[in-house]
């Protein structure tokens, strides 16, 4: 099992993540990048875990474009 980290947001409070979750639900390898495709994909799935995960990763890439 992985473990998890703490992400913390400020004043709007904290999450849980595990590293390297998403690439396993999409299959795919942990050196690679996701891409914005494979997130958006990710965003529709019909696993509401993806879903999160998809939408936290896409937050994530936002941020660093600061």
């Amino acid at each position: 099992m992985a473990k998890t980290k703490t992400v913390s947001l400020g004043k709007k409070g904290s999450f849980k993540v595990r590293p390297g979750a998403l690439h396993r639900a999409l299959g795919v390898p942990a050196g690679q990048k996701l891409g914005q495709a494979k997130i958006s994909s990710a965003l529709k799935s019909s696993k509401p875990a993806v879903r999160r995960m998809a939408a936290s990763a896409k937050g994530f890439t936002a941020m660093g474009k600061k």
